[in-house]
Formats: C-alpha cells, structure tokens, sequence
C-alpha cells in the first residue's frame, strides 16, 4: 500500500511538473499582442512621447476671404493638406471643354484676386467651405476629399469653372501640391502657370485604388507641382472642366499640399525609428535582443532591438516557395525569375522592389496561370489596401514562423537561415489570420486549419471547413492544448478535433475581435463593443465541452447625434484585468465594464481625429496594458494612456506626427498601424506603415 501511495504521489508530483512546464511553454511563445493576452503587467514603459512635425505645412493658413495688404496671418490651419476655404465662380458654357480650355473664360484669369461678390459677366464668385465631416460620415468612403465643382455650380457637360484661395505660410521655402482632377484642370500658384491639361489626370482616382494597385503590385503617381513658397500670403488658382460629352458633369479637383523639403521634427523620447518602406497591419514581436516584423506584402524583417538596425530581410513568395525540383522542370526559373529574387533581395527601395516583384509575378503565371494566377474573393480583393497578405509572426523561443494571406508558410531561425518554406492551396484568396504556435504545431487558417509540424512543416492534420480571420489563440485548458478561432471554436492541437462549437454563430457578421482566454475562462466579444460572452472552461471533460456561459451587455449608443442608427463595431480585443472588461470601438469610444456585476462604469470618445475610409478603419487595434496603464491608439499616430479603474482618467496624451511624401492626394501624416503597442521593458514598439518606432527614455 505505501508503495502504492508513493507510486501514486510521484506520478501526481510528475504530472504537475509536466504540466507547469507545458503551461511555461505556451507562456514563452510569442505572436497576437505579445502572448496573446495584451498584458504587459511587468513593464515600466514611459507614459509621454511625441514627434512634431516643424515643416512649412505645420505653420501654414487658408482662407478663401482676399486679406488687406499686409494682413497678418490669419484662416484655418490645414495640417491634412487640404484646402477647405474656396471662392468658386462658373459655370461658363463652351463649346468643346478640351479644345476650348486654354481660352480665358474671364479676361487676365492668371491675375485674379477675388473677392467674395466680385462678378465676371452675369456670375459672381461666392464662397465653398468644404467642411471637414465627422467621424461616421467619413466612415468607408471611397472617394478623396475633393473641390467638387460641379455640385457647387450645378455644372453640366462642356462648361468651365474657378476656385481661388489664399494661405499663408510664416517663412519662405518650397512646397509641393500633388492632385488628381477628373477632366480638364489647371493651377496657377501666385499667378504663374505650373500644370495644365485638358484631360483626366489621376494615380489614385478614389480609395479603392489603393487596393488595385496593391493588388496588381503597381504604383501610379498623380500629377504633382513643386512651388516657392513665400513669406506671407500665397494665392492658387484652379480652373476645371467637365467632359466634353453630353450626360457627363464630372468637374473635380483633389489637392493636397505638402512639404517639398525633407520636414524637420521635435521628438521626445523616440529611441529610433526604422524606415521598413512598406505597412503591415501585424503585431512586432519581441524575441530576446531581436524584433521580427512583418513587411507587405511578403517580407519578414528582423532588427536589432536595441539600435533598431535592420540585421536581415527575408522573402516569402511563390518564387521562394516552389519546390526545387519544379523550378528545375521549367528553366524560366533559373534563367529569369532566379536572377530577379537575387537582385529583389539587395533591393530597399519601395518602387524598385515593387516592380521587381510584379516582374516576377508575371513570369511565374506565363509559366504556370493554373498554379500561379490567383483568384480572390470581391471583398477582400476591395479592402486588400487595409488587409494585406502580412500577418503576425509567431514564435517557440527557438524559430520564428511566418504565414501570409496568399497561402505562403515558413520557419526561420534567428539568423535568418530558413528551415522550412511551403505553400498551401485554396480556391480563392479570403481575408488572412494570423497563425498561432502551440504543442508542436504551427496553426494556420488558410481555406480549412492547417497543424504543420514546427520542426518540418510538414503536414499533421487539418480540419477543411474551419475558418477564422485576425487571429487564432493558442491556450491550455484542463491541460489541452488547444487553438481557438476568433469567433470562438475550440480546436484540439494534437488531431483538430473540434472541442467546442460556439452556438452563437449566424450567418450575418457579428464583429471582428477575437477572443481573450486567461487561465480557463474565454472573453469573447460579439456584436461589435455591445456584448461580451465570459465562457468558464474549468469543469469540461470529455471530448464535448460545455463550457458556463455568462453574457455582459455593454451600453453602447447606436445612435448618432441625428438619430440615425450607428453600430459602434470593434476590431480591438478585449482586455481583462483586475475583474473589468476594457474596449475601444472603431470611433474611439472607450468602455469599461464590471464583469462581476455587468455594469457598464462608463464610455467615453477619447477624442482621436481618425483617419476613416474605404481601406482605413480609424480605431482598430487593441486596448493594452502597459506596466500600470492602459494604451489605446488610433489610425493617426496618436495614442491615449488611461488608468485602469471605474473612473476615467487620462494620464497622458501622445502624437506621432510623421509626415509623408506622398504620390496621391490623401493626407501626409503617416497611418499608423492597426496593430496594438507592444511593451519590452522600458521601451515601447509601435508600427507604422513606413515606419517601426521605439518609444523610451534615452
């Protein structure tokens, strides 16, 4: 019986030790908001940061009123670089709006200084202020802020408008105005002619060409014109047409103004900040002394974490992933594509890259379009510009492991030496998932659930109808491990077997958050930021779980301040700590709720000026904690830090106030990414989509 007993204890004492160095395994991986939790309870990250930009756009004034000889400054700032103040005068009926253009329609038009009432003929100018909209007006438009002339003048086929305004800037220097126009358009800037064409010229056309363009590999430019500045006030003027066919009344121009010269910054306490090129929407991740991120659309890049030097950039696309013994059956691989992944690989540059890129591309679906011409689902395919391929990188502690949304998997080591690369097959390309690395396995989401061996890649079992998008979460539960979709379903690791099948799920979208799991409880959002299920774990057994399940309802205000209806959806996941749910909406409302109790302590706007469009959601990443606090950000460098409790209390507000130079007319301050902070220490990791940024004290 004693040996028994002592049988029994040692192999109880094993189990537990077994199982606490499982549960230490899970907590050293690295992937979606560092452990997949947004915790960071033992960093001590600084809580006040900024970069200003000091360029002459910072500085400068528009007003459409003509000023007094030797005005002082005066107007509205214009940061964006959009002009919203206009005098506007038309329309006035040609005959053909391409021959006739170069005609003046008001005698001495490159000399015109109006004012508001001044009449040229039977018209008089009148005043056009293009107010900036709110937040839920801005929400998934496709079109560019734009001087729509046509709507302000009631214009018709073959007829010819004006817009003037002044601004002012406090010092000379030289600025550019980059603009699309949709038939004839030309400018003047201080009365000397700088661009004129009857026609259409345009690089963007609307948002949705950001994600052609991405798609297609392709970067066009809109017309653009360098200018001297002068001290002072400064006057444009525009002249634009409408088609000169009949129906057709399409009379816009899409301006924006930016600093020509390389713009001059104040920061405070930015450590470094790495130029990558191009966006990702995924999380860094912090691996020892190195970063790993992602670089669209199929780049892993791994820096120095002290110095934010880039120590190596490795490729992940078809070219990479095809099988030696295929490339080998077909010599376009070795006499063209090989030679353009060699110099692809020296290559830095965003535009020469990109155009490598399409090259090889082009090469790969002559050679094989069954295999290589990719088919995409229509919503994806439109909203590819915020989505991408990159997704967030996942790590054991001993490789780094990739997965892009086109189907592209692979494992490096911290050097850079790849152990594995392969692709995997779907119909169609879909919104992409970040993959989750748990009990031996790498798991993706590409057309079904995919467990790859991490040590291999090769192929352990896969579930074909799963899906999930965001992120899969990896988790032990009752000493399973386990991977979770982000609408909640519960997969075994070690053969796929659905443990758990979420009951809540509809046809209709229900939101885009994935779930928080601490110890065996799941946080799982729904209904966007108004519901959230608590689901305990800790009593299933069996090869069916039936987890307990409590919902909290989140008092949120659908409706906006006219009565429209608004559904206030979230893509941030929720943060658990100390018995309160936390979340932040696409608007940038914050919430805070006690669980125990379901009451909703209160929601509040933190005041973010978003950027929101057709491929821009304004608010997107997480709320996380940092040390003592909480961080929430928005799509515009700026990010909010909060205490966490019933009341709420800003302890800081930041702003990363990079400016870009950009080929289309959308605004020049970088989109930061959708991807939450990441804390290290003291330093903070912040990804923009040129830029990664490290936060802390010097």
């Amino acid at each position: 019986m004693l040996i028994r007993q002592l049988l029994t204890a040692c192999l109880a004492a094993l189990t537990l030790a077994a199982a606490a160095l499982a549960e230490d395994t899970l907590a050293k991986s690295w992937g979606w908001r560092g452990n997949w939790t947004g915790l960071y309870p033992d960093a001590n990250p600084p809580t006040e940061w900024g970069r200003t930009a000091k360029g002459l756009l910072s500085e400068m004034t528009c007003q459409a009123a003509k000023p007094a000889e030797g005005a002082p400054k005066s107007g509205q700032p214009f940061k964006d670089g959009f002009i919203r103040d206009w005098l506007v005068i038309g329309p006035f009926t040609v005959s053909d709006s391409v021959k006739d253009f170069a005609s003046e329609q008001i005698p001495g038009e490159a000399d015109l200084q109006p004012a508001e009432g001044d009449k040229a003929g039977d018209l008089a100018w009148k005043h056009l202020d293009l107010k900036k909209k709110p937040d839920y007006d801005r929400w998934g438009t496709t079109e560019l802020d734009a001087l729509n002339l046509a709507d302000a003048l009631d214009a018709k086929g073959n007829q010819i408008g004006y817009a003037h305004t002044w601004f002012y800037s406090d010092r000379p220097g030289k600025a550019a105005l980059v603009f699309d126009h949709f038939w004839g358009c030309k400018v003047w800037i201080n009365g000397k002619p700088l661009y004129a064409d009857p026609k259409q010229g345009s690089g963007l056309g609307s948002y949705v060409g950001i994600s052609r363009q991405a798609k297609e590999l392709a970067h066009s430019h809109s017309p653009r014109v360098e200018f001297d500045v002068l001290k002072g006030w400064n006057r444009i003027l525009v002249k634009v047409s409408t088609f000169n066919s009949s129906g057709n009344r399409t009379m816009t121009f899409a301006p924006r103004i930016l600093d020509a010269d390389p713009v001059p910054y104040e920061d405070r306490n930015i450590v470094w900040a790495a130029d990558l090129q191009t966006r990702t929407n995924a999380v860094p991740i912090v691996v020892g002394d190195r970063i790993f991120t992602p670089a669209e659309p199929d780049e892993l890049v791994c820096l120095d974490r002290k110095t934010g030097k880039v120590l190596w950039r490795r490729f992940n696309n078809f070219y990479e992933a095809t099988p030696e013994a295929d490339r080998a059956a077909n010599p376009v691989f070795k006499e063209k594509i090989a030679p353009l992944a060699e110099e692809l690989a020296k290559t830095t540059e965003f535009e020469p890259a990109l155009k490598l890129r399409r090259q090889m591309n082009e090469l790969l679906v002559a050679a094989d379009p069954k295999k290589y011409k990719l088919k995409w689902d229509g919503h994806f395919e439109a909203h590819f510009g915020i989505i991408g391929l990159t997704t967030t990188p996942v790590s054991d502690g001993k490789s780094v492991f990739v997965f892009y949304g086109n189907g592209v998997v692979a494992a490096y080591d911290f050097d850079g030496n790849r152990k594995w690369i392969r692709r995997l097959e779907a119909p169609e390309l879909r919104y992409s998932c970040s993959p989750a690395v748990v009990g031996g396995k790498l798991i993706c989401i590409f057309s079904g659930m995919y467990a790859l061996d991490a040590e291999t890649g090769a192929e352990a079992w896969k579930v074909p109808d799963a899906t999930s998008i965001a992120t899969l979460t990896p988790a032990r539960i009752k000493g399973t491990d386990v991977v979770v979709t982000q609408k909640g379903q519960v997969y075994r690791v070690a053969d796929g077997k659905l443990l758990w099948q979420n009951p809540h799920i509809i046809p209709n979208d229900t939101g885009w958050a994935p779930p928080t799991i601490l110890g065996e409880v799941m946080y799982l959002p729904w209904f966007g930021a108004s519901m959230l299920y608590v689901l305990d774990f800790s009593e299933v057994s069996g090869e069916e779980w039936k987890p307990k399940e409590r919902e909290v309802h989140v008092k949120v205000d659908n409706h906006l301040p006219d009565g429209r209806w608004w559904s206030h959806w979230t893509a941030g996941s929720p943060l658990i700590l100390d018995g309160m749910f936390y979340s932040i909406d696409q608007l940038g409302w914050f919430y805070a709720v006690d669980l125990k109790t379901g009451k909703t302590l209160y929601k509040k706007d933190v005041g973010f000026d978003e950027l929101h469009s057709y491929v821009h959601i304004g608010v997107c990443a997480s709320a996380t904690l940092g040390g003592k606090n909480i961080y929430v950000i928005d799509n515009q460098g700026t990010c909010v830090v909060l205490a966490p409790g019933p009341e709420y209390k800003e302890v800081a507000v930041n702003r990363l106030e990079t400016m870009l130079p950009r080929d289309w007319p959308i605004g020049p301050q970088e989109v930061t990414s959708n991807a939450a902070p990441v804390f290290d220490g003291d330093r903070i990791y912040l990804r923009g989509e040129k830029f990664l940024y490290c936060i802390g004290k010097p």
